[in-house]
């Protein structure tokens, strides 16, 4: 006599004619129940570790770059600043109302500085005029009311507005490629001067600062 057969308790078992299938065993036979067999992805633990692990070093690694940058970006400003020479000046940390009250005063030098150049043209050519019409004549230059006067031999030849701020220094007779006018402006102390002596630079520029001892001795 035969021992008898266990028989598998029922279940979900793997159908014996279709390894991809996992059919219901009901304790005495298989059943028209099936499914697909379901395959659990291996977890990979290791894999996630490396890259959690890259990752991080990657952002240890930016973050190290930025503060490099960082730190050369702020000594390369440092020395701009140690070399700048208003920086070093400790005139460049005056007060706002300083410094504008300093670029005020270098814009009203300028400016003296304009109106004195623009009144010696109109002088120096108001004078070769009447000297290239008349010679012999006798030139003067004086300041009368607030204006240039220009005369030949004792009579007005010319009235020529004086610019504000700007005044007659002297005139040097000496003909018309030999004399010399000048003019100051108090509020700067600057003198500036204008003669036919006068000789062009390298550069073609004609330094005219100064009165006239510098041209005609």
């Amino acid at each position: 006599m035969k021992p008898a057969r266990v028989q598998p308790v029922p279940g979900w078992y793997v159908d014996p004619l279709d390894a991809g299938v996992m059919r219901y065993w009901d304790g005495t036979g298989w059943t028209a129940h099936a499914r697909p067999v379901e395959t659990e992805p291996e977890p990979a633990p290791a894999q996630r570790h490396r890259l959690g692990l890259a990752a991080v070093l990657g952002v240890l690694a930016s973050t190290l770059l930025l503060g490099i940058a960082l730190v050369t970006i702020a000594a390369i400003a440092q020395t701009d600043r140690m070399n700048d020479p208003e920086q070093n000046d400790p005139g460049s940390l005056a007060s706002p109302s300083a410094q504008a009250a300093t670029e005020g005063a270098r814009d009203g030098a300028k400016a003296l500085a304009s109106r004195a150049r623009i009144d010696l043209d109109a002088l120096g050519v108001t004078i070769v005029a009447a000297l290239v019409e008349d010679p012999e004549a006798a030139v003067e230059v004086a300041e009368v009311a607030g204006d240039y006067l220009v005369l030949t031999d004792g009579t007005p030849y010319a009235t020529i507005p004086a610019s504000e701020g700007v005044e007659l220094g002297g005139y040097v007779a000496g003909g018309a490629d030999a004399f010399c006018v000048w003019v100051s402006t108090p509020a700067s102390g600057r003198t500036a001067h204008w003669s036919p002596l006068d000789v062009p630079g390298p550069a073609g520029f004609v330094n005219r600062s100064g009165d006239c001892a510098a041209v005609t001795g």
